[in-house]
């Protein structure tokens, strides 16, 4: 024990030593000199007269991790299992239930279940929180023990305990799977010649994905893309940055970053390039919209490149940089924040703390009023359209579904034993003729009738009236099911896009979108 606070009590000594040698404030650096020695003298004292032994590796994770909390949400300690789940999100694979997760109120909370991964299938939610698993109290849990009891070996199950806002607290059993970390999630042509491209985030090769996606759609006769941002948490600057490129023909400047210390303030540029894409692009963000999917929201509609459609985004706009500690830990401290072509701020505020920067973003009034926008600082694009400031990208046209699903639906569709899938296996017989997706589309005949009788034969409790109600919504899901099993897993995803009411709203905008390429 005497031998860590030895080590302890030489590292606040070097600290010490070049506040003392690098001062150049004589007062503000005495004060943080002070705070040394106080810093100190605790750790002295929980190793003195504490009631029981200290874990003292744990505990200064806690100091450390708590001073950097104190600078803004996205400034942070990693440990070793940090660091090899941020490896793993951008360069492979792993095995576990598949979300991105915060620890806020002393919860694990859902940022954005990973498209396609065990807890998008349970269908949990952005802003969920997981309250117990299995059957064990979440609370106060660290970030160390939600890995190791949320990842583990494919097949495997884990049931964890949901509160949801507004709702009582629910059970899903997740079946852990390898998480698919590829950056295009599903393309298509739809509508004849709107070419539709879901990013779910920013990795090692994000550009070379959609590179190929574009040119298979391009091939197919499309003449406007639909690029779909939602819940896109971000990831790498460069690969969005060549994203963008591959849209603007001058060089204008698609990003800039402005900080305090040498090195933090870049600015990144378009080359022009006879290639370059001059079709009409629709860009659609929500609030899980964050980093690196709100950098190329925000630039297309600055140089009138696109028009956004949905909500708000997330407003995470800051620049991190990581230091190694030691050869397992690292520090990642925010050094500058992100400026789109008008000179707005992506990042959103955060002076009211953590938790209250996380929970804005479920707030149900969150969009712009005309009370709100009066607060707000005013910016032009690049022919002179208005846009807001204020952290977050506003769309051009707001769009929010605002379906409202009843409980047992909810619990029919993400039942951890599929019950859509396993009907869809029993009737696919009577669709596996078509051959082609359109006709099959077209064509498709699902009874609620039938369904409601095989869900009784099977022991799923559902009442017809509800079944009624929300039968556009099961029929699209039941169809999905199908077409992935006739087709192949894109035409599920196209299946569900096709009834998206954010996706048929943002349709409607596409000449508006030309006549910006015109004007």
């Amino acid at each position: 024990m005497k031998h860590i606070i030895n080590k302890i009590f030489v590292v606040v000594l070097v600290l010490i030593s070049i506040i003392t040698f690098t001062a150049i404030n004589k007062n503000s650096n005495e004060n943080k000199l002070n705070k040394l020695k106080t810093f100190h003298k605790v750790i002295r004292l929980i190793d003195e007269q504490y009631v029981e032994d200290v874990d003292f590796d744990f505990l200064m994770e806690g100091a450390i991790s708590g001073m950097l909390n104190k600078l803004d949400p996205h400034s942070a300690f990693i440990n070793k299992q940090d660091f090899q789940k941020t490896t793993e999100e951008f360069d492979g694979e792993f095995e576990g239930i598949g979300i991105e997760f915060s620890i806020i109120d002393d919860y694990i909370t859902v940022i954005t279940p990973i498209i396609d991964g065990p807890s998008d299938k349970a269908g949990l939610q952005s802003g969920d929180k997981i309250i117990k698993i299995n059957g064990e109290s979440a609370y106060q849990i660290s970030t160390a023990d939600v890995l190791k009891k949320l990842k583990g070996p494919k097949d495997t199950s884990v049931e964890v305990t949901i509160q949801r806002k507004d709702q009582t607290p629910f059970s899903r059993t997740l079946i852990r799977d390898k998480i698919p970390l590829k950056s295009i999630v599903s393309y298509f042509i739809m509508n004849k010649n709107v070419g539709y491209i879901k990013l779910s985030r920013f990795s090692k090769k994000t550009f070379l994905e959609f590179v190929d996606a574009y040119n298979s759609l391009e091939k197919k006769g499309m003449e406007n893309l639909l690029l779909d941002l939602r819940d896109n948490p971000g990831g790498l600057l460069d690969q969005a940055i060549n994203l963008l490129d591959m849209f603007i023909s001058t060089n204008d400047t698609l990003l800039y970053t402005k900080g305090r210390i040498w090195g933090a303030n870049e600015s990144y540029k378009a080359t022009f390039n006879y290639s370059d894409k001059k079709i009409p692009i629709i860009c659609l963000i929500n609030r899980g919209s964050a980093s690196a999917s709100e950098i190329i929201s925000g630039t297309l509609q600055d140089l009138d490149r696109g028009l956004v459609v949905g909500e708000t985004s997330f407003g995470k706009g800051s620049v991190q940089r990581q230091y190694e500690l030691d050869d397992s830990t690292a520090t990642r401290i925010t050094v500058a924040k992100y400026y789109t072509p008008s000179g707005r701020s992506i990042q959103r505020p955060y002076e009211d703390g953590i938790d209250e920067y996380y929970y804005y973003n479920l707030n149900d009034n969150r969009e712009l009023t005309d009370s709100i926008k009066n607060t707000l600082p005013i910016f032009k694009t690049k022919k002179g359209r208005k846009v807001y400031g204020g952290g977050g990208i506003t769309p051009d046209i707001y769009y929010r579904d605002t379906t409202k699903l009843a409980q047992p639906t909810l619990e029919l569709v993400f039942n951890s034993n599929r019950p859509l899938f396993n009907y869809s296996e029993s009737i696919k017989a009577n669709h596996s003729q078509y051959k082609d997706f359109d006709l099959f589309y077209e064509n498709r005949s699902l009874n609620y009738n039938d369904f409601y009788i095989w869900l009784k034969n099977n022991e799923y409790e559902i009442s017809s009236e509800v079944l009624i109600k929300d039968w556009e919504y099961i029929e699209n899901r039941l169809t999905a099911e199908l077409a992935n099993k006739i087709f192949d897993r894109n035409l599920y995803y196209k299946t569900i896009i096709l009834n998206d009411a954010v996706v048929k709203e943002s349709l409607k905008y596409f000449e508006q979108a030309r006549l910006l390429l015109l004007n």
